[in-house]
C-alpha cells in the first residue's frame, strides 16, 4: 500500500466516480482503476461495488476512507508540531534567576514568552548564583539570569542584557535622604544588611568598591541572598542595604532607595555553549527583546 493509491482512494470515495475522479486527481481513468485494484488486492479487501451506473463504498470501504482520513489529519497536525518543535515554538525552558531579575526583566521575559511562543512552558527555578554552571551543566536548568558573568568556561557561555546603578536602600524614616546624602562614607557607623559575599565574585567587587575609596568595610549585621529577605529587614530598621536599583520596582515596603549612579552590577543571560534547543535560542533573542521595553529613567530615583 502506497501514499498515492490512499490518495487515489479517497479521491474516488469522495467523488463515487471514476471519471471525475481521474479529472480531479490529474490521471487517465483506467491508470486510476488499476491503482484502486492493487489497492484492494493489497489489502484483500473489497472497497467499492461497481456497476455500470454507480459506484459505491462497500462497508469496509467506509471504514477504511474513515480511517484513511483520520490518519492524514494526524499526519497533517504531526508534521507541523514537528515543524514547531524544530522552530523552537513548542517545548519546555527552565529558567534559573535570581531575586533581582524579579524585579526587572523576568517578568518582561515571561510576558514576551507568553505572547510570542504560548506552546513553550516555561519552568522557573531561584537559583544562587554559585550554583549556576553546575545547574546548568546537570540540565536541570537551560538558561539562567546572573549577575556574575561567566567568560572563561569552555561550556557555557553568556550575553550582556543591561547594567543598572546600585543603590543604598535604607529605612523611610532614615535621617539619611537623597537631598542630604553625599557619599556612603555617612554610613560609616551604620550596621549593613548584604548579600551572603561567599558566593559571589563580581558582585561582591562592584560592592566592597563602594566602601574602599571612603577606607571602611562595612559592619555586616545580617546575611541574606534574598533581596526580598533584605528588603524587609531594612523595613524593620535592623540596618541599611546595597542593593541593584531594580529592587524598586517592585517595593511596597517602607524603605528608600537612594541611587549610587557611579557603581553599576550589571544583569547577564547564561546558558549551554552547544546547547541545541531552539527554544532556548528563541528565549535568548525574547530577553533582548525585553530589554528594550524596561524603565531604565533611574533619574531621581529615592523611593
Amino acid at each position: 500500500m502506497e501514499l498515492r493509491q490512499i490518495k487515489y482512494f479517497l479521491g474516488v470515495a469522495e467523488t463515487l466516480n471514476f471519471s471525475k475522479a481521474a479529472i480531479n486527481l490529474n490521471i487517465v481513468q483506467p491508470a486510476l482503476s488499476r491503482q484502486i485494484q492493487h489497492l484492494e488486492e493489497d489489502l484483500g479487501v473489497l472497497l467499492f461495488e461497481r456497476d455500470k451506473r454507480n459506484v459505491r463504498l462497500t462497508p469496509a470501504g467506509v471504514f477504511f476512507r474513515d480511517e484513511m482520513l483520520l490518519m492524514i489529519e494526524r499526519f497533517k497536525n504531526t508534521r507541523s508540531r514537528a515543524l514547531s518543535i524544530q522552530n523552537g515554538n513548542v517545548g519546555s525552558l527552565r529558567i534559573g534567576y535570581p531575586g533581582s531579575a524579579l524585579y526587572s526583566i523576568l517578568p518582561e521575559a515571561l510576558s514576551l514568552l507568553r505572547e510570542k511562543l504560548p506552546l513553550v512552558e516555561g519552568i522557573l527555578s531561584e537559583t544562587h548564583e554559585v550554583n549556576i554552571v553546575e545547574s546548568l551543566l546537570n540540565n536541570h536548568i537551560d538558561v539562567c539570569f546572573s549577575r556574575e558573568g561567566i567568560a572563561d568556561h569552555v561550556h557555557v557561555c553568556h550575553r550582556e542584557l543591561f547594567s543598572e546603578p546600585l543603590s543604598l536602600v535604607v529605612p523611610d524614616s532614615h535621617p539619611i535622604n537623597k537631598t542630604n546624602f553625599t557619599s556612603i562614607a555617612q554610613c560609616r557607623d551604620e550596621a549593613f544588611i548584604l548579600p551572603f559575599m561567599a558566593d559571589w565574585q563580581q558582585y561582591k567587587s562592584q560592592v566592597f568598591g563602594i566602601f574602599n575609596p571612603h577606607g571602611f568595610m562595612p559592619r555586616i549585621a545580617y546575611e541574606s541572598n534574598y533581596g526580598s529577605t533584605i528588603m524587609r529587614l531594612v523595613e524593620k530598621k535592623l540596618g541599611v542595604a546595597i542593593l541593584p536599583l531594580s529592587y524598586r520596582m517592585g517595593s511596597s515596603l517602607k524603605v528608600r532607595f537612594i541611587p549610587l549612579p557611579q557603581h553599576t552590577t550589571t544583569l547577564y543571560l547564561v546558558w549551554r555553549t552547544n546547547d541545541p534547543s531552539p527554544v532556548v535560542r528563541n528565549f535568548i533573542e525574547l530577553c533582548t527583546e525585553a530589554v528594550q521595553h524596561l524603565d531604565f529613567d533611574f533619574e531621581g530615583a529615592e523611593i
